[in-house]
């Protein structure tokens, strides 16, 4: 055996008994996050704690839960600014939200929020179409930690960049509208949070807890292996209504998943689905 093949196989020991150290403790169960992301993510994790080994993380983790909400926070990897995607909120704002006008009340459901960008800047998007007295939006994530920094509606202060994506998202004000600057952070306005019901939720071993009309789930799916990820696919399929919409990442689909032939994909949208079936 080489040192490279024995390093690795140590390394892959480490890993098991980790992910059943943070399952046995927590109850958060990662063993079925897709491999190379996991690991991706926890060596760059180890870097930013000047750590050397899975086992020295291991050992931080059982011992401080303060440590084991920033491993979750290292693996969910939030979006860190407003509007990161501005073609979605674009292609949301054109071919969804005239299907939410002719609903006298919706119920939205965003799994797997992180720390809330997405959800603030989708708040926005509604509020400007008219459409946020009648909303009821639904936050959740796994982590404690990161609901709480969402709950807080404390964000970076958004740079140029951010306004740039606001516009190109079909944004109709000014950006610093919606936030009152607080140094380098800013405080999203009271009307924003209003509606927004963060809960704490993990689509590894929760069930559905409500019906949606719009359900946003995206980039929480590729840190799932294929097994993992058919049984949250069902979680969401569960909680959508029949001609709700289910919003996903890019990178990510319902193909190859049980329910591929109960969704319409929207043509040019990027990964919106409307649910057919």
């Amino acid at each position: 055996m080489t040192a490279v093949t024995h390093s690795a196989e140590l390394e892959t020991l480490e890993l098991e008994l980790l992910l059943e150290g943070v399952r046995r403790h927590y109850g958060f169960d990662l063993r079925n996050h897709a491999r190379p992301l996991i690991l991706r993510r926890l060596r760059h994790h180890l870097r930013e704690e000047r750590l050397d080994t899975f086992s020295a993380l291991q050992a931080r983790v059982l011992h401080d839960a303060e440590a084991m909400e920033e491993l979750l926070r290292a693996l969910a990897c939030p979006p860190d600014s407003l509007f990161s995607d501005p073609a979605f909120f674009q292609a949301f704002r054109a071919r969804v939200v005239p299907v939410l006008r002719t609903y006298p009340s919706v119920r939205i459901w965003h799994a797997g929020c992180g720390s809330g960008e997405d959800t603030y800047a989708l708040a926005m998007l509604l509020m400007e179409e008219g459409l946020w007295g009648r909303c009821r939006l639904y936050a959740s994530d796994a982590s404690a930690g990161l609901l709480a920094d969402a709950r807080s509606g404390v964000l970076a202060l958004p740079s140029e960049q951010d306004v740039s994506n606001y516009q190109e998202a079909g944004g109709r004000r000014a950006l610093a509208e919606y936030y009152t600057r607080d140094g380098n952070w800013a405080v999203v306005h009271p009307s924003l949070r209003d509606n927004i019901f963060f809960t704490q939720h993990n689509l590894a071993t929760d069930g559905s807890f409500n019906e949606f009309q719009v359900i946003l789930c995206r980039d929480t799916l590729l840190a799932f292996n294929r097994s993992l990820a058919s049984r949250v696919h069902e979680r969401l399929y569960e909680s959508l209504t029949r001609f709700g919409f289910l919003c996903l990442g890019r990178k990510e689909t319902v193909a190859r998943t049980p329910y591929a032939a109960a969704y319409e994909e929207l043509e040019g949208t990027g990964r919106v689905y409307r649910r057919s079936a």
